[in-house]
């Protein structure tokens, strides 16, 4: 009975893995398998510089990206791969940034919604809320023409932002918005004067404090 009630290392590995497998069934497969290509040959090329190869990657995610019959696909495989990914949190890093250069320049008005519906839906996994607002300030960052749109959407809506988000929203826009006045000016009204993150996902929790250097970062 006792054996039978133990979870060992190998209990959790297998219940990571069942997770992630029933996750994988939530997204566009093909479209991530692509992207996951993609962001995979481009590093192999760029560490060869073999630029003939690495033009070549561009080509086919462009393709892709041309191709793409629902771009809200690619912010659930943003949020699929930053909560439940099994690479690194630097590989992570790099997919979201590739993913979003490639993909989100061409969103439109209804795949905006999308993204900001899951941020502000409290009936959504207050993780994934978290993470589709990452990806929302990222696209901002990336993407110069949606800059405005994106930050006087969290200017007017910020109140609804839980905490966890807010702390989160306050370090991306330091670190990748610091100089934007609007950025700062929204980061006064969230009136963070320090902060600790509780931030766990099904699989992983961590504790950072203002003191973390880019903790931002650390949800893997």
């Amino acid at each position: 009975m006792e054996n039978s009630t133990n979870i060992t290392f190998q209990d959790f590995l297998k219940f990571v893995d069942e997770v992630n497998e029933e996750k994988k069934k939530e997204i566009n497969l093909p479209l991530y398998d692509v992207c996951i290509s993609y962001v995979e040959q481009s590093i192999v090329s760029f560490q060869k510089k073999d630029w003939n190869a690495f033009a070549k990657e561009i080509d086919k995610i462009q393709e892709a990206s041309s191709q793409c019959k629902s771009l809200n696909d690619i912010t659930d495989i943003l949020i699929f791969e930053r909560l439940y990914g099994e690479s690194s949190k630097e590989y992570c890093e790099l997919f979201t940034q590739d993913i979003i250069r490639e993909f989100c320049g061409k969103f439109k008005s209804n795949n905006f919604q999308y993204i900001e519906n899951i941020i502000f839906d409290k009936n959504i996994d207050t993780y994934k809320r978290e993470q589709a607002l990452v990806i929302y300030v990222m696209i901002g960052k990336q993407h110069a023409e949606y800059q405005l749109k994106i930050l006087n959407l969290i200017e007017r809506n910020y109140k609804l932002l839980n905490d966890n988000q807010k702390v989160i929203c306050y370090a991306l826009f330091d670190e990748l918005l610091s100089h934007s006045p609007q950025a700062n000016r929204i980061k006064k009204l969230f009136n963070i004067k320090e902060f600790s993150l509780n931030y766990s996902t099904e699989n992983k929790e961590i504790k950072t404090s203002s003191s973390s250097k880019k903790w931002w970062k650390f949800w893997k």
